[in-house]
Parts: structure tokens; C-alpha cells; sequence
């Protein structure tokens, strides 16, 4: 876990998903408590080393590795935990101290610390083993939200392929040659990976889905999920069909699908490599080992959907079938991580091709800007979650001058402009695009987006077709001409704020005296859209308080999807 994002957990404050520790010599006696918890209901992180009012005291060197050694085996056994959830907690220096962090994602089954079953309430570790209907609410709503789980009648170690688990184990040995499950038979290692669980609802015992998903003969998957299939396609010159194709699609087992994934990957993009400190590290393996793995661990494998990656001269784009937590784009600097199989993910992270939860969002935003310059990975949470990788980019940077002219923006504030278009990412087949194209091309985008939000009280018979948008007297050299006086201003405030600027740099940029109207009429409606945001929320009225765009903002102006 990085320093920065630490940071930003520990500013947060304790709540229903972080959890401070005090740890100076000792696991403190109430931690399997919390695991359990977060674990039962959303998830969370652990900070040992933080106390209540987030001060870092930090955990006394000489006991850190003893810490560390105490946690692994504990939560690993059914003595404390049941059944066993295998974390993996991170020593990380701060402030010239060790702390350690742990994240705890949601599990798919119920967990007891010492056959007493905790939820997470606001920031208690509730005790409920005793609330009959509680617990067994528990129990349906995680039946029904993780099919990953479902226990699968009549399917038995004859159905799955013995030698997928050599292969599984020898993938593990090559990430951590002491993984428990090395030196498990294969029904053992699968009850601990929580593939072969009890339904206590059917009581039925015996191999889930996940376990079909990851060990199961081709047949097994096929007579499972009959229209279960991953589809590889390159469309750079035949955009009606393709130019290559995975053929025929992906219907296998997990393992081999991830292998054909990145594989295709590799055929068709190339390798770039970064010095990280004194190791040569390959950017491409990356950033798409990320992304592949994203893709296998967060499917809903219940719909009859297929995922789709795609391969364009500008982007690759992956659609999922999803069981969305959401809806809507992910902010990549303040998202809540949710597993959509923990099983799954918990069984390729012992492989090596998942890290801890969240992590492939994180890495992904670290790693590709230097695979393609400057790039952000775009990820949208929805029934259909699509991720979106740029190849190459267009911003609208080099229209910054004529884009001030056209706004009627004060001179003064061209520079500020420029640094900030250049944060508005558009389609890279615009990278050359003249003046008019660009405006011809967001400028329909705008409205047809803005008259669907109430809020914002978009005025109506504003231009949306090319033809009536040229009909427009001076329509590429005053938005005056062509757009609303409301309009304009909003564009101008979305415009400015994707680099961070005060208020009243804003009322200045565009020429509006009455601060109060202006906040009322348009800060406060782009705040409630979550199109813009304070820098310093947890102080308003902060003299050194700035607005700025958040990822719905940008996707607006640079009409992305």
C-alpha cells in the first residue's frame, strides 16, 4: 500500500470501512473482531499503529515482525477465524515509524471470531450471533449478491481437471514457495480457497461455482454456463469486423482464459520497459496483467453476456457483465474497492495476478501514464462495466487560445487554461481536427447531456445538429452567438476548474460580479452533480479553498463516454 494513499485513509477519520489499532508491542486483543466484521459486511482497512484521533504512534520495530508473524497465523486458522480468511497484512514506514495495513475485503461467506459472528455498524463491530433473523439475513444476502458461491448440486472432483491444480501450484510456488496450499491434496486446498463450502440455507455441501469457474473440464463450464464466453478482437482497419480475432472464443477454465487474454495482449501491443529503482521492469506486463485480472475476478459469470475486449488504432476497451455496486465512472482518486467475487480474487492472488483489493485500479492509474504519456485509464461501473484504456491521446490543449476568444475568458487567465485543457481528454481521432470540427463535436454532445439534468436548468432550443449550429452567425469565434448566457458560463467554470482554481479567480475569468448568485446559480448545481468539488471539503470556508473537476466533469466537457 502506497504512503499517499495511507495518508488519505488516515485523513479520513475512522468509519463503517477504516479502523484504527493501537499496536505498540501486540495484536490488540479486539482486531479478529473487526476482521470479522468488515469481512461479513463491506469490507475495509485495518491500521495498526494509528490511534482513535489518527495519530501515528506507530508499532515498536522489534516487534513488528512478531506482529506480522501473530496475524498470518492467526486469521489463517479456524481456531480464530471460520472459515480462515487468508490477508495478507503490509508493514509500511511512516513518519519514520512502522505501521501495518491490512485491507479486509467482503467475503462471499459468513465468518465468526470464536463462534461469534460480528457486523460492521457505522464505526462498532457489532455482535449479532444471537439475532437469529440477522444472521440469517446475512447469510441470504450474500447467497444471492455472490453467485460465485452458489453451491453446485451433483458436481463432484470428477468434473474438474486434475491438471489444473499442478498448474495452479506451480503458479503459486513461482509467487510465494511457502503458500499453504502447496502442500494441500486438491479437496483440502479447495475448502480452504472456499471452492468447496456448506450452504446452510439448502444445506448442501460441496463444490461451488468458483470452483467449476477455475478447476472445471471445459465441459463442466460449458453445461454450467452454456453462453458463458471471452472474446478477443483486433479492429484497426476492419472496424465492421476484425483484423484478428481470439478464434474460437474463450469457454475454459479461469486459468487458461487469463493466459489467453494476455497472451492476445502481447500479440498485438508492444512491449515498453521502465526503470522502477534498480529493477527493469516491463510497463505493458503492468498495467495489463492489472486490467486482465480486473476483468476474470469482477465478472458476473451468471449473465449470459460476453465479455468483450477490443483493440482499436486508439484505445482498448473491455466490457464486462456486472453486478455494479454503482453507477456511473469511477473516481480513481477516492473509490471504495468492492469485490464482486472474493473467492475468485482470492484465489488469483495467490497465483500472482491480482494484488489486494482495489489494487488494479491503483496500479493501473500508476502504471499506464508511462506506458502512453500522460494517459489515464477511464473504468465506468454499471450492469455492463467497461474499462477503457487509451493508446493514444487528444486533448483540447491546442484550442486553448481560441477557446478563450470564443468564451469571452479574461486574457489573463490564458495560461491557467492551457494547463487546464490539457486535463480534458477527447477522441483521439480529433488529435488533428481544425477548430470547427472540435466545437461541431462537443457542442451537440453538451446539450443533449445538460437538458437531462434538472438541476442544472439547461435553456432549452439550443443548436444540436451541425446544420443549425452553422446557420449560427460567428459560431466558431463567439459562444455568445451560439450558446445561452448559462451555458457559456458553465462551460467556462468546467473549463477552468480541471486545474484547480479559487472562486473568485473563476468570477474574474468570466466576468461575474455577484458572488452569491453566481454560487448559488451555477457552483452549487455543478457541486450537487459531483461534476465539480472543493479541494478542501472538510473545511468550506478554507482562505486557500479551490474548486476542481472531478472525473464526470471532464467526461462531460470532453464529451467521452
Amino acid at each position: 500500500m502506497e504512503e499517499q494513499l495511507l495518508r488519505q485513509l488516515i485523513s479520513q477519520g475512522e468509519g463503517k470501512h477504516i479502523e484504527f489499532k493501537s499496536a505498540k508491542r501486540s495484536v490488540p486483543s479486539d482486531l479478529y473482531e473487526t476482521v470479522v466484521s468488515f469481512s461479513n459486511t463491506e469490507g475495509g482497512t485495518l491500521l495498526l499503529g494509528i490511534e482513535d484521533d489518527g495519530t501515528i504512534s506507530g508499532i515498536e520495530e522489534t516487534f513488528k515482525n512478531k506482529i506480522l508473524k501473530d496475524l498470518v497465523s492467526s486469521i489463517n486458522s479456524t481456531d480464530c477465524i471460520n472459515p480462515p480468511l487468508y490477508l495478507q497484512p503490509v508493514p509500511v514506514q511512516l513518519n519514520g515509524v512502522w505501521i501495518i495495513a491490512m485491507q479486509v475485503p467482503v467475503s462471499s461467506q459468513v465468518h465468526d471470531h470464536k463462534n461469534v459472528i460480528y457486523i460492521r455498524e457505522y464505526e462498532s463491530d457489532l455482535d449479532i450471533t444471537k439475532q437469529n433473523q440477522r444472521v440469517s439475513d446475512l447469510h441470504l444476502n450474500k447467497r444471492n449478491y455472490f453467485t460465485e458461491s452458489q453451491v453446485i448440486p451433483n458436481l463432484t472432483m470428477e468434473d474438474l481437471d486434475e491438471k489444473l491444480f499442478d498448474k495452479a501450484r506451480n503458479l503459486i510456488r513461482s509467487n510465494q514457495s511457502d503458500h499453504p496450499w502447496l502442500f494441500e491434496k486438491n479437496k483440502k486446498m479447495l475448502e480452504d480457497a472456499s471452492l468447496w463450502r456448506k450452504d446452510f440455507f439448502t444445506q448442501k455441501e460441496g463444490l461451488t461455482l468458483a470452483a467449476a469457474l477455475i478447476f472445471g473440464k471445459d465441459t463442466t463450464i460449458q453445461s454450467l454456463l452454456p453462453a458463458y464466453k471471452v472474446e478477443g478482437m483486433v479492429r484497426k482497419v476492419n472496424k465492421d469486423r476484425w483484423d484478428d480475432r481470439i478464434t474460437p472464443p474463450l469457454r475454459t477454465n479461469l486459468i487458461d482464459t487469463y493466459i489467453g487474454l494476455k497472451g492476445f495482449v502481447n500479440k498485438h501491443l508492444p512491449e515498453k520497459f521502465y526503470m522502477e529503482g534498480d529493477q527493469r521492469i516491463d510497463i505493458r506486463d503492468k498495467v495489463f496483467r492489472e486490467v486482465i485480472g480486473n476483468v476474470i475476478v469482477h465478472r458476473e459469470y451468471s449473465s449470459a453476456l460476453a465479455t468483450e475486449l477490443i483493440i482499436d488504432q486508439n484505445q482498448l476497451t473491455i466490457t464486462n457483465p456486472n453486478n455494479p455496486h454503482f453507477s456511473g465512472p469511477i473516481d480513481l482518486n477516492s473509490f471504495n474497492p468492492y469485490p464482486k467475487n472474493p473467492n475468485i480474487r482470492k484465489f488469483f492472488t495467490a497465483l500472482g495476478w491480482t494484488d489486494e483489493i482495489g489494487s488494479g485500479i491503483r496500479n493501473t492509474k500508476k502504471y499506464l501514464p508511462l506506458y502512453i504519456e500522460d494517459a489515464q485509464p477511464v473504468f465506468i461501473e454499471g450492469p455492463i462495466f467497461k474499462t477503457i484504456i487509451p493508446l493514444h491521446l487528444a486533448t483540447l490543449k491546442p484550442y486553448a487560445k481560441k477557446w478563450l476568444n470564443w468564451l469571452e475568458l479574461n486574457v489573463a487567465y490564458t495560461s491557467h487554461l492551457e494547463i487546464s485543457l490539457s486535463k480534458i481528454n477527447i477522441d483521439p481521432e480529433l488529435a488533428e481536427a481544425s477548430w470547427e470540427t472540435c466545437l461541431l463535436y462537443l457542442v451537440p454532445s453538451w446539450t443533449q447531456k445538460g437538458t437531462k439534468l434538472s438541476n442544472l436548468d439547461w435553456p432549452k432550443n439550443q443548436p444540436i445538429d451541425e446544420d443549425t449550429i452553422k446557420k449560427t452567425p460567428s459560431w466558431a469565434q463567439k459562444s455568445t452567438e451560439l450558446l445561452h448566457k448559462k451555458v457559456r458560463y458553465i462551460i467556462a467554470i468546467l473549463s477552468l476548474t480541471a486545474e484547480p482554481i479559487a472562486l473568485d479567480d473563476i468570477m474574474t475569468a468570466v466576468g461575474y460580479a455577484n458572488k452569491k448568485t453566481f454560487r448559488d446559480n451555477y457552483v452549487k448545481p455543478l457541486e450537487q452533480l459531483q461534476w465539480i468539488e472543493k479541494t478542501n471539503p472538510q473545511n468550506p470556508t478554507a482562505p486557500d479553498q479551490k474548486y476542481r473537476l472531478t472525473l464526470i466533469g471532464k467526461m462531460f466537457l470532453g464529451n467521452q463516454e
